[in-house]
């Protein structure tokens, strides 16, 4: 598993060797981040002005994609003891990435919401629905966030309260769900 983009590309990336961590493919990841450079360019943003947060982090091979290609900041949750041990490795080379070891259903407060959230939550678990409402809770989500759950490609999907699909990809036994909050009419 390497880099797919950026500065970084190549770089060989450490794996757990259990079987509860799987990684996000290279193929989704690529997919994944040419969608998000895509409307980056549409919406007048540049990596560098924004603050990713990757749920579920396992190996960190996405938030470490997006610090490859210079987002500001990046966050990543996870509690699996192999999987923090391999997040560790990956994210040493980046001063601005910061692991959290806690349970995605009850992350810690935040003041300031990140621009974009990846999540890759255990298959048919249904816990990327209850982190999606915990970090709305706790103030990692605001009206703009772009918010991207990859879940089993079969997977029967109901997305939690205030929150809709505008987007739904596959990548082979993968599917890229692209959501976002709903907002009032007032746009809050």
């Amino acid at each position: 598993m390497r880099i797919v983009g950026g500065t970084y590309r190549g770089k060989k990336l450490q794996t757990p060797t259990d079987d509860q961590t799987r990684p996000t493919s290279d193929k989704a990841r690529e997919a994944l981040f040419n969608i998000l450079d895509s409307q980056l360019l549409k919406s007048g943003q540049k990596w560098g002005q924004l603050t990713f947060l990757d749920v579920f982090a396992g190996t960190g091979a996405v938030g470490v994609e997006a610090l490859s290609r210079g987002a500001k900041e990046a966050f990543f949750i996870e509690n699996h003891g192999p999987a923090i041990a391999c997040l560790k490795t990956n994210t040493a080379a980046f001063q601005n990435a910061a692991l959290l070891t806690c349970n995605a259903e009850t992350p810690p407060f935040r003041t300031v919401p990140v621009d974009i959230i990846f999540m890759d939550a255990p298959y048919a678990r249904q816990l990327w629905e209850k982190a999606l409402t915990a970090l709305q809770k706790t103030g990692w989500i605001g009206p703009k966030t772009r918010i991207i759950v990859e879940v089993e490609r079969k997977e029967d999907v109901r997305m939690p309260a205030g929150f809709h699909i505008t987007d739904d990809r596959h990548y082979g036994r993968n599917r890229l769900l692209f959501c976002e909050p709903l907002t009032d009419k007032t746009g809050k």
